[in-house]
């Protein structure tokens, strides 16, 4: 059976921070990551995102964009796979109180580029993330 998951790269208005959960439990204890969670039955993945933002952040977002699917197969059969859904939204630079999930902080973006920096969770995908988001966004350019 698939797992669907969301995570949402959610950016300051001005695009040079991006919010980044340490978290407190597996996959990634004790790395920084997005914020997100699985997509529940009968869920889009908009709907996902909202959501997860509200219960893990307590921010609202009303259009969230959809970067990227991703799948990672964990096996040769069929319907065996995870299926990453990679958005994100710009939202007003909020203080987000800690819970159950980490410690919250809007992270400069240089902090994630840093393809060395072990304490990012993954496998430098969230940087290749945010590339091609602040690209998208004629925010700053990585590629020609």
């Amino acid at each position: 059976m698939n797992k669907n998951y969301v995570v949402i790269m959610l950016f300051n208005k001005s695009g040079d921070k991006v919010l980044l959960v340490k978290r407190n439990r597996q996959p990634y204890k004790n790395c920084w990551n997005g914020i997100g969670g699985k997509i529940k039955e009968n869920e889009t993945c908009f709907d996902a995102a909202k959501r997860e933002s509200i219960e893990e952040a307590n921010i609202v977002i009303t259009n969230p964009k959809l970067l990227v699917t991703c799948i990672y197969p964990e096996s040769n059969t069929i319907n065996s796979n995870t299926i990453l859904n990679v958005m994100y939204d710009f939202v007003d630079e909020v203080n987000v109180l800690d819970n159950e999930e980490g410690h919250y902080e809007w992270k400069d973006i240089n902090f994630v580029m840093n393809i060395d920096n072990k304490e990012i969770a993954g496998f430098s995908n969230l940087n290749q993330f945010v590339k091609e988001i602040l690209d998208l966004e004629n925010i700053k350019k990585f590629y020609d």
